[in-house]
């Protein structure tokens, strides 16, 4: 509605400058379509800068995640890649949610803010929070229809949960993980590394579950395989 009201308005500016000189009204509807003019350009600028009209609403998708780097060797860990920004304190996350997929998506970095959460699941997953901007009510979308701001994406949220039997890689620290599970001489050097922890930690408690020592291989490995990145 505000675009018409603005396209007659215009039309009808320059009708009455142009095509109205000499007449008696000429003056008064000047100021009429000038007002109209006016005003219509404040209501866009209005939901164009202040989303005048319009609420936030939000969305939310839950998928799982499959580890960033595909064909992996079986005894490698999974890892969720990022791409450090500037100086390092800006991470692009690189992620996969399917096997089938051959390279990694990024996160996009406009609108976007990345975080990075433990779990106690078993799964990886990544939760994407939507924000867009709607008009509150069918009058407000009537009025602004056609002005390409209704469910406009104002911000999006990319939270990753990864367990404790993940790892997040840099680049850089991915391609240095690969060299290791090619090397046999590194790959045993953690085993020997790992099996010393955990008889430590069988030692110190003896009455240590099956399930409660595989879990902690499964920690102690990932733990002995940062160290090694570092």
């Amino acid at each position: 509605m505000v675009i018409i009201a603005l396209i007659i308005a215009t039309l009808g500016l320059f009708w009455a400058v142009v095509l109205l000189n000499g007449h008696q009204l000429r003056r008064w509807l000047i100021g009429v379509f000038l007002i109209l003019f006016l005003g219509m350009i404040g209501l866009l600028i209005a939901n164009d800068n202040f989303q005048y009209g319009m609420v936030k609403t939000h969305q939310q998708t839950t998928s799982t995640l499959v580890s960033s780097i595909p064909n992996q060797p079986a005894s490698a860990p999974n890892v969720l890649l990022y791409q450090p920004l500037g100086n390092g304190t800006e991470k692009v996350y690189l992620y996969r949610t399917n096997t089938s997929q051959t390279k990694p998506q990024a996160v996009p970095t406009k609108h976007v803010s990345s975080k990075l959460k433990t779990t106690t699941s078993d799964q990886a997953t990544l939760t994407v929070t939507t924000t867009r901007w709607q008009y509150r009510n069918d009058w407000q979308h009537a009025l602004f229809a056609f002005s390409g701001e209704q469910n406009r994406v104002s911000h999006r949220d990319y939270t990753f949960r990864l367990p404790q039997t993940w790892l997040s890689l840099s680049t850089t620290e991915a391609k240095q993980l690969a060299k290791i599970m090619k090397s046999p001489a590194q790959q045993q050097a953690i085993k020997a590394k790992v099996s010393e922890q955990v008889a430590q930690a069988v030692k110190q408690d003896p009455k240590m579950s099956a399930s409660q020592r595989s879990a902690l291989i499964q920690k102690t490995t990932i733990a002995v395989i940062k160290a090694q990145l570092k």
